[in-house]
């Protein structure tokens, strides 16, 4: 564990604690919140990173006789103001 605190990751935790608690500790109550506060974002104009994982095909390695799984996102496209 890192022994240095940082400030704006504690402020991000403090404030993702409070509207956790503010769902009553409930995940279905916190993505909907957490959608309704997307959706208003995108509604000002904002823009909202809200891309799904991009799941490819899987790889198989000569070394190994199982296969490995790559998930992750593509680059986001440039944005155009």
């Amino acid at each position: 564990m890192n022994a240095i605190e940082d400030p704006i990751v504690a402020e991000v935790r403090a404030n993702r604690e409070a509207i956790f608690a503010s769902c009553d500790y409930d995940h279905t109550k916190f993505n909907a919140h957490m959608r309704e506060v997307g959706e208003q974002l995108k509604r000002e104009g904002w823009v909202y990173a809200d891309r799904p994982i991009v799941r490819r095909n899987p790889v198989t390695y000569q070394s190994t006789p199982r296969e490995s799984f790559t998930v992750r996102e593509d680059p986001p496209a440039a944005t155009q103001h």
